[in-house]
């Protein structure tokens, strides 16, 4: 799946393949490539745990300095915020699926939860809403995954501890975040009312751009536009009046899935869906996975196979609202991501004697 996107990602649907597309090529190739080196030698699953943990504290000292040193109005960790928050925001959660599932030490789920808030609170401070508004679907994952594998008590704690984590990391930015909140509903009431003046706004733009990516592909909904088809014919609907100059300020739609499906039709439409689909379904946790290791790493298993569903499950909500993949640290986050927990899933099951398997 990995070497087909690569594939997909170096085409531009307008002539055989794009330039700027071997880029994407190369990386995914070498990430294919680190999959199949990392399922064989297998990760620590210490290294991963403790890596998403410090990750999650790595990406809350970059805002706290940015912010307080710096004193910048948003942070973005040296990327867009947009991207800085999205990743945080996941750290954060899959540290604490981390910390509540793996039956840990008193000491070590406590170590972990709190680091795993810090990337939480770091999505805060950057303001990014698109990383905020994936949150319930991250909850909801985990207590469903804790459930259906037996871990009903469990589940159940899992859901409330983390409800409650939100909201005490919510309260020192609550005024931001309300602030925020009203924002976006005025803009949204705003473009609703008048969309050509109001198309500037960061929810107008977005919603400027769905509007047009929808309309382009109803006129394409096969073969797409292609890349430099894309922005020729958004040129043109300016040109004429049907849609404000500012969508030309961005190459892409502003939505993940809109954006693949205007570019490169519906080939590329399923083959997104499968990007996200393809490693949840490997990663999801059942009975059967569970079982191939040792009784007494069970928890362990669910709780690294959770915080792995948990990566593709939070890219396909991040890419409601920005397109992640095109940008770098979206891209690299992502797939060397899936390379480095499979590697870890790898590992624990030939510690027991199993076989991976998907």
């Amino acid at each position: 799946m990995i070497l087909i996107m690569g594939l997909l990602w170096s085409m531009s649907f307008d002539r055989l393949f794009s330039a700027a597309g071997w880029g994407y090529g190369t990386k995914y190739a070498l990430a294919a490539l680190s999959l199949w080196y990392l399922s064989k030698t297998g990760v620590r699953l210490s290294a991963i745990v403790w890596g998403l943990a410090c990750g999650a504290l790595g990406a809350l000292a970059i805002a706290a300095y940015q912010a307080g040193v710096l004193k910048m109005p948003r942070v973005s960790g040296f990327t867009n915020a947009i991207q800085y928050g999205g990743i945080a925001m996941y750290l954060g959660f899959a540290a604490v699926a981390v910390a509540i599932l793996g039956r840990w030490g008193k000491w070590q789920a406590a170590a972990l939860g709190l680091l795993g808030a810090c990337g939480i609170l770091a999505s805060f401070l950057s303001d990014s809403r698109g990383s905020w508004v994936v949150t319930p679907l991250l909850i909801a994952a985990i207590w469903l995954m804790a459930w259906l594998n037996g871990f009903k008590k469990l589940a159940s704690m899992a859901a409330a501890i983390m409800v409650v984590l939100g909201v005490l990391i919510a309260v020192p930015a609550y005024n931001k975040l309300e602030q925020r909140t009203q924002e976006a509903s005025r803009e949204v009431s705003e473009y609703l009312q008048d969309p050509q003046k109001y198309a500037t706004t960061s929810v107008g733009q977005r919603l400027e751009q769905w509007r047009l990516a929808i309309h382009l592909i109803e006129q394409r909904p096969i073969s797409g536009w292609g890349l430099a088809g894309y922005p020729a014919a958004k040129q043109k609907m300016v040109d004429q009046g049907l849609a404000h100059p500012s969508v030309m300020e961005y190459g892409h739609a502003h939505n993940e899935i809109l954006d693949m499906w205007v570019k490169r039709g519906l080939l590329g439409l399923i083959l997104l869906l499968l990007f996200y689909a393809v490693p949840a379904i490997i990663f999801w946790p059942t009975h059967k996975r569970l079982n191939r290791v040792h009784e007494e790493m069970r928890s362990k298993a669910l709780a690294l196979r959770a915080a792995a569903t948990l990566l593709p499950l939070a890219y396909f909500g991040f890419g409601w609202t920005q397109v992640f993949f095109a940008h770098n640290s979206g891209n690299m986050f992502y797939i060397f991501g899936l390379a480095v927990l499979w590697g870890g899933i790898c590992r624990l099951e030939a510690q027991s004697g199993a076989s991976p398997q998907a």
